[in-house]
C-alpha cells in the first residue's frame, strides 16, 4: 500500500514530529478505524505502522487489536482506555508536582507532559528540583524515551507520566528503538504515574514483564 492511499490520520501518524507516542497512537487508531471494512487494507496499514514507527510501544498493542477477531471494537476500546488513562495520569502527576513544590523541568516531546504543565498552569524551570518525562515504551527494566531523558533523570528526581499502553513484554521492548531514542534504567526514575497511580518503578517493570508477548 502506497502512503498516498493511507487515510490522512495515518499519514500524519507516520510523519508528525510533535505528537509524541500518545498522539501518534490516537492518529493511528483514527486512521485504522477508517479501514476496518477492508481487512486486507487494515492489516497492510498496520504493518506499515509497525515497520515505520519502531520506537512506539502503542503500535504493538494496536497491531494486536488489528489482528484480533473484532478489530474495530478493539481499536475503539484502546482509544477509550487511552483517553481515560491519560487524564488520570495527568491528574496524578500534577498532584505529585504540586506536592514537591510546583517547579518542574521536563524531557521534551511528550504530549502527556504538556498536558500536566497545562493543568499546573505554568511553564518549565531548568533549575527546578524535580522533573517530568513521558515514555515511548516501558519494559521490565528500562524506559525508552527521547535522548536527553537519562541526563535529566541523573540530575533531578524524575516522574515518568504514562499509561499502560506503553508497557510491553521484554521480547517486544528489546526490538523497539530509533536514533532519537535512548534506553534508561527504570531504577533511574523516582516514580511512575501510570493510569492515575503513582507507582514504584519496579512495580511498573513487573507489570510490563507480566504482559504476554
Amino acid at each position: 500500500m502506497d502512503d498516498a492511499a493511507l487515510p490522512t490520520a495515518l499519514q500524519e501518524a507516520l510523519t508528525t514530529k510533535t505528537a509524541g507516542a500518545t498522539g501518534v497512537a490516537r492518529l493511528a487508531i483514527a486512521g485504522l478505524l477508517e479501514l476496518t471494512g477492508d481487512r486486507g487494507a487494515l492489516e497492510q496499514a498496520a504493518a506499515i505502522l509497525s515497520a515505520r514507527l519502531p520506537g512506539y510501544a502503542p503500535i504493538w498493542h494496536i497491531g494486536n487489536a488489528v489482528h484480533g477477531d473484532e478489530p474495530a471494537a478493539a481499536l475503539r476500546r484502546i482509544r477509550r482506555e487511552l483517553d481515560e488513562d491519560v487524564d488520570k495520569s495527568v491528574a496524578a502527576a500534577a498532584q505529585w508536582v504540586a506536592g514537591h513544590g510546583g517547579a518542574v523541568t521536563v524531557a521534551p516531546s511528550s504530549s502527556v507532559v504538556s498536558q500536566v504543565l497545562a493543568r499546573l498552569g505554568h511553564g518549565t524551570d531548568d533549575d527546578a528540583a524535580i522533573g517530568l518525562a513521558g515514555a515511548d515504551a516501558i519494559g521490565a527494566t528500562e524506559v525508552l524515551n527521547i535522548k536527553g531523558t537519562a541526563e535529566l533523570a541523573a540530575r533531578v528526581p524524575m516522574l515518568v507520566v504514562t499509561t499502560s499502553l506503553k508497557l510491553v513484554p521484554e521480547s517486544v521492548f528489546s526490538r523497539l528503538g530509533a536514533p532519537v531514542f535512548e534506553r534508561i534504567p527504570l531504577s533511574a526514575f523516582a516514580a511512575v504515574a501510570l493510569d492515575g497511580e503513582i507507582l514504584d518503578p519496579e512495580d511498573v517493570g513487573r507489570r510490563a514483564a507480566a504482559i504476554g508477548g
